[in-house]
């Protein structure tokens, strides 16, 4: 794992906001297992890991892959960290930003819907949001404050965004080093990939119930 991520190493409305704090809201740092002493290994990495008997499964854009260490799941839901391949097995690959984003998945609720923009604005609070849009089935928010406190080193700027996938409510968050371009417009479109991996990972998962 490379140096700066190994730093890392009421009612329905309220339901899909928790999945964004459980994505954006958690320090990393709690997420993950203690290091272990070594050069990392392939078998530190996944290409995809499923939830909720295959209701849901995370699988990063190309070039991504999930930490093995970071995943959880528990009465809260299901969590899943990404980084990029390189850095998670210390093996050449895909060159691709440094960038930690999180998947956070929820127990299906009935018929719910994520926030929408203005609705996820409200809740982190209008004075740090920049930018909200709703658009191909995610709703996206820019936050300008916070990323450092969840990620050590990162920049303050970061992206969030929710989600439905197959009845479950799935909160997505992106965070990049200071200065770094997921700070701006390509954390935005990162978190658009990411969405469209899970999609495409979870097509045939229909509705399931289970955990």
């Amino acid at each position: 794992m490379s140096t700066w991520t190994s730093d890392v190493a009421g009612g329905r409305r309220g339901v899909a906001l928790r999945a964004l704090c459980l994505a954006g809201c958690v320090p990393l740092a709690a997420c993950l297992d203690p290091p272990v002493a070594g050069e990392p290994t392939a078998q530190d990495a996944l290409r995809a890991v499923s939830f909720y008997d295959g209701a849901v499964t995370v699988a990063g854009p190309r070039g991504y892959c999930i930490d093995r260490a970071s995943i959880k799941q528990d009465a809260d839901g299901r969590f899943a960290l990404l980084a990029s391949c390189e850095s998670l097995t210390g093996q050449a690959g895909i060159a691709v930003d440094p960038a930690v984003m999180t998947v956070a998945v929820l127990s299906r609720a009935g018929a719910i819907a994520p926030p929408d923009a203005a609705a996820m604005t409200q809740a982190i609070g209008p004075g740090t949001v920049r930018r909200a849009e709703n658009r191909d089935d995610i709703t996206l928010i820019h936050v300008s404050a916070g990323g450092e406190t969840v990620l050590p080193g990162g920049d303050p700027a970061h992206w969030r965004a929710s989600m439905i996938i197959n009845g479950h409510i799935v909160g997505l968050a992106a965070y990049g080093p200071e200065g770094g371009a997921i700070a701006g417009p390509r954390g935005r479109d990162l978190l658009r990939d990411l969405a469209e991996a899970l999609r495409t990972a979870s097509a045939g998962g229909g509705a399931a119930t289970g955990s």
